[in-house]
């Protein structure tokens, strides 16, 4: 058992008893940046979404997934920027089509008073 850097705890199984286990764990968290690429493409390139029925489509769709997945790592603003910021921007950018931000919405005057709802 182990504690993660947020103090709560982590199981470490394994079938290798005779590694030791800084090895073991030093193995865990260098998977972790794998798993991380891995959901994010899934969540945000579209890696989930494949319904492909032929090989040649499946083959083409994770091409393009991890070639987005790439532009998006490029379009970062600095190196603390999440790759989901980055398409959030990204897409806003695209449906203002250049144009600026509309003004926030105001809240209603007092004159309007508060609904209430029984």
């Amino acid at each position: 058992m182990l504690r993660n850097g947020h103090g709560n705890f982590e199981y470490l199984v394994t079938n290798a008893r005779a590694t030791d286990l800084s090895t073991l764990v030093e193995r865990k968290r260098s998977r972790w940046r794998v798993e991380t690429i891995f959901r994010d493409t899934k969540q945000l390139a579209g890696l989930g979404a494949c319904q492909c029925w032929l090989d040649q489509a499946l083959v083409r769709h994770v091409a393009l997934v991890f070639l987005t997945f790439v532009v998006l790592q490029l379009l970062r603003r600095d190196s603390q920027e999440t790759v989901g910021a980055v398409k959030a921007r990204w897409q806003g950018e695209v449906l203002r089509d250049g144009q600026t931000s509309p003004q926030p919405l105001r809240t209603a005057p007092p004159s309007f008073g508060v609904m209430r709802t029984a």
